[in-house]
């Protein structure tokens, strides 16, 4: 009897620990493509702080990010006014020469094809801006892959082409979405 009431003790929190994690895998954000300044994005972003994102310029000036499990946060939003899941990620990466560089990059899913999907990523060098890249003024002064040398930052928003947006919310987020647009 106190085998089974001391495996019980340990196994419980295990089983718990467990369904916690299988949970929060299930939230990412993962897809392709040509970004609206005609740049390409891959990216794999989960709610664990797991996943990778690629941005690479096609301008000539070699302007290439890459994240490999530097997230630092991801967080679902609320869904548009349409509905369509929205998420914020934002991670410490690194340049083509390996200088570190803050990202932010909010994806809005706005369902199959995925021709309609929408991006907006920030690039900042300036660390005071870590976490909220957005919210350096030298990100808005430049777009990304316009044919300068990125020294600043710089940001590339609009509709994703040749490529798709996909989230997916495990099913704490799914309930919570549905509670805050007042469904149950």
């Amino acid at each position: 009897m106190r085998s089974k009431l001391l495996r019980s003790m340990f196994l419980v929190p295990v089983v718990f620990a467990l369904g916690i994690g299988a949970a929060s895998a299930l939230d990412q954000t993962n897809g392709t493509g040509k970004t609206h300044e005609g740049a390409s994005l891959g990216f794999n972003a989960k709610a664990n702080l797991r996943g990778n994102i690629t941005y690479t310029s096609h301008d000539g000036t070699g302007f290439q990010i890459k994240c490999r499990d530097g997230l630092t946060r991801y967080q679902n939003q609320r869904p548009t006014a349409n509905g369509h899941l929205r998420t914020r990620v934002t991670a410490t990466c690194t340049d083509k020469s390996g200088t570190t560089v803050y990202v932010e990059i909010y994806f809005v899913d706005r369902g199959e094809p995925g021709d309609r999907d929408v991006i907006r990523a920030f690039f900042t060098y300036d660390p005071a801006f870590a976490l909220n890249a957005n919210g350096d003024p030298d990100v808005f002064l430049t777009r990304c892959n316009n044919g300068t040398v990125i020294t600043e930052g710089c940001s590339d928003r609009g509709i994703i082409g040749k490529g798709n947006v996909q989230i997916h919310r495990g099913p704490a987020a799914q309930r919570a979405t549905r509670v805050a647009r007042g469904k149950s």
